[in-house]
């Protein structure tokens, strides 16, 4: 069955990508319009540029625990199925073009604020927390790319 452009394999994000859509995040939460005005105009794309990062920050924030944490609760399955819920409804909105970006980062930045921070964390804080994780899982998948384009040969000649 052919899938929706929402559902759609979401195309990785440069390192570029991600340092423009968390300007925008940070624009966007410091109520500065012009900056964010200015971020859209240059990448149109961002839509999906921010539901790229919401990816990152639902899969963080509500994946189920592994084998070494404490056993899944109903809490953790209900909030995995909400992130999907969630991340759903991004991949639809980005579809309006470069007009949604203001709403999809303002729902991005209540998600982390409302789910995923602590009474005491500061929002931009987590943003800079968050880009950090995202910056560091391109630079993972650019080594396995590597390593799996340029295998290395262990074995003694």
């Amino acid at each position: 069955m052919p899938q929706s452009p929402a559902d759609a394999l979401f195309e990785p994000l440069t390192e570029e990508a991600v340092a423009s859509a968390f300007d925008y995040l940070r624009a966007v939460q410091a109520g500065d319009a012009r900056t964010a005005g200015d971020l859209v105009v240059a990448e149109p794309r961002m839509p999906a540029f921010l539901t790229g990062i919401a990816e990152g920050i639902v899969e963080a924030g509500t994946s189920l625990p592994g084998p070494d944490d404490d056993a899944p609760t109903w809490d953790s399955f209900t909030l995995e199925a909400l992130g999907k819920v969630f991340l759903h409804a991004l991949r639809n909105w980005q579809q309006a073009g470069p007009d949604a970006a203001p709403g999809i980062a303002q729902t991005v930045i209540s998600f982390v604020t409302a789910i995923l921070c602590e009474e005491h964390d500061d929002i931009a804080h987590a943003l800079a927390v968050y880009e950090s994780c995202a910056k560091g899982r391109l630079l993972l998948d650019a080594r396995a790319a590597s390593a799996a384009a340029y295998p290395v040969n262990t074995t003694a000649p």
